[in-house]
C-alpha cells in the first residue's frame, strides 16, 4: 500500500505527535508497504527531502508564530507537490487538525485517495491564554 502522512512536526521534534507520526509509519514500513510524511518544518526556507528509517520525508517551510498555527511558505508548491504525491496514494493521514498547514493540505488532497484518516490530537487545553480554552493555562500568581 501507498500512504502519505501530513503532520505538523517530524522527528527529531519531541512531543507525543512527533512520536505517533515517527512509529507508524516505521512500522508501516517495516510490514512492506511505502510511506511518505510530509511535514512543516519552521527552521527551514526551502522544503527538503530524507529518507528516515526507510520513510521519506518531506520536510516543508511553515511559519509558526509561538509553535502554533504552522502557516505553510509556498503554497502554490505546496499544493503541487501535494497532487503529485497523491496521484497514486492508496491512503492519506493527516495529524493535527488544529493546523492551517494540516487542513489546507487536506484540502487539497481530500479527493486524491480512497481513504483519508484524520486524527486531530487534543489534549484539553492550549498552551498559552489565548489558545486555551478555558481562558486559564496555570497559575500566573
Amino acid at each position: 500500500m501507498r500512504i502519505l502522512q501530513i503532520a505538523t512536526h517530524y522527528y527529531p521534534q519531541i512531543g507525543g505527535l512527533e512520536y505517533v507520526v515517527k512509529l507508524v509509519p516505521e512500522r508501516l514500513v517495516k510490514t512492506g508497504h511505502n510511506v511518505t510524511v510530509i511535514a512543516g518544518e519552521p527552521e527551514i526556507k526551502e522544503p527538503r527531502e530524507e529518507e528516515v528509517n526507510g520513510v521519506r520525508v518531506i520536510r516543508w517551510p511553515t511559519w509558526s508564530p509561538g509553535e502554533a498555527y504552522h502557516i505553510p511558505r509556498h503554497r502554490g508548491k505546496l499544493k503541487a507537490l501535494l497532487e503529485e504525491l497523491s496521484r497514486d496514494i492508496d491512503v492519506i493521514h493527516v495529524h493535527s487538525v488544529h493546523s492551517v498547514f494540516s487542513t489546507l493540505s487536506l484540502k487539497l488532497v481530500k479527493k486524491k485517495a480512497s481513504k483519508i484518516i484524520v486524527t486531530p490530537y487534543y489534549h484539553g487545553t492550549g498552551h498559552t491564554i489565548f489558545r486555551s480554552s478555558s481562558g486559564v493555562t496555570g497559575d500566573y500568581t
